[in-house]
């Protein structure tokens, strides 16, 4: 593995880090590199050509999602979304409000949701917004 992306700093997305001792760990503002901290402006960021860290603050502030386009579609690994059904309002959530708008930013690329605890999905009309 090469590299390790952090939808954001909760202990159950970020405990098994150590698992990839080689790899490259990106998370909403900087890359880590061995005990390298390589920062860079928070936000949007290409990870390869078809790879991007995009910023959806709203269950943290500091949230991002991985767009992955491969052939079948644009697959969005988030955590916007805990799971196929929602919840539509996030109980642990910083700014529902962010959070929202950052659903909709997700929906208008991705043909694939994999969110934080659950299985991946299809968005449709009932997709909680």
């Amino acid at each position: 593995m090469t590299d390790v992306v952090f939808s954001h700093h909760h202990p159950d997305h970020t405990v098994n880090t150590a698992l990839f001792p080689a790899a490259d760990i990106h998370d909403h503002w900087a890359t880590y590199t061995g005990d390298l901290w390589v920062s860079r402006d928070p936000g949007d960021f290409a990870l390869t050509g078809s790879v991007r860290l995009v910023a959806t603050p709203g269950h943290t502030n500091e949230d991002i999602t991985t767009l992955a386009a491969t052939p079948d579609g644009v697959y969005a690994c988030t955590h916007a979304w805990w799971g196929p059904d929602g919840p539509a309002v996030d109980p642990l959530g910083a700014d529902q409000a962010a959070l929202e708008r950052s659903r909709e930013r997700i929906l208008a690329v991705a043909t694939v949701i994999v969110p934080g605890h659950g299985p991946a999905f299809r968005p449709g009309p009932d997709t909680p917004r």
